[in-house]
């Protein structure tokens, strides 16, 4: 499960639980298995470009209410999807924090590192 706060207020959220009905509605059958022949159940919806990347309140808004960023999938490719992220460890976490770290300071400071813009 997502760590980001603001991910979690937005998980919870009308206006997702809206968009996500629509999504399954849309597409009942899980789009991964169904590019392999198989008819399952969607019953999750997966973020293709994971929320917690974006920097800012507004880029994680965008990434979490783009349909264009949204997949339905069963659960089980869910968990497969992410587990070929490296989600779920404590080491891809630790990971992604420091690259959202770095991304940071890359925005707020110049290339050479010594002031800002």
């Amino acid at each position: 499960m997502a760590k980001d706060e603001d991910y979690k207020r937005m998980i919870h959220t009308m206006r997702w639980l809206t968009l996500r009905k629509a999504v399954l509605t849309r597409h009942p059958v899980c789009e991964s298995c169904e590019k392999d022949g198989r008819l399952t159940p969607a019953v999750e919806v997966h973020h293709i470009v994971p929320v917690e990347t974006a920097l800012t309140y507004m880029e994680k808004e965008n990434l979490m209410f783009d349909p264009h960023n949204l997949m339905a999938l069963c659960h089980n490719c869910h968990v497969s999807i992410h587990m070929s992220m490296g989600k779920g460890t404590k080491a891809s976490a630790r990971e992604r924090s420091r690259e959202k770290a770095d991304a940071a300071c890359r925005k707020l400071f110049d290339e050479d590192g010594g002031g800002f813009f």
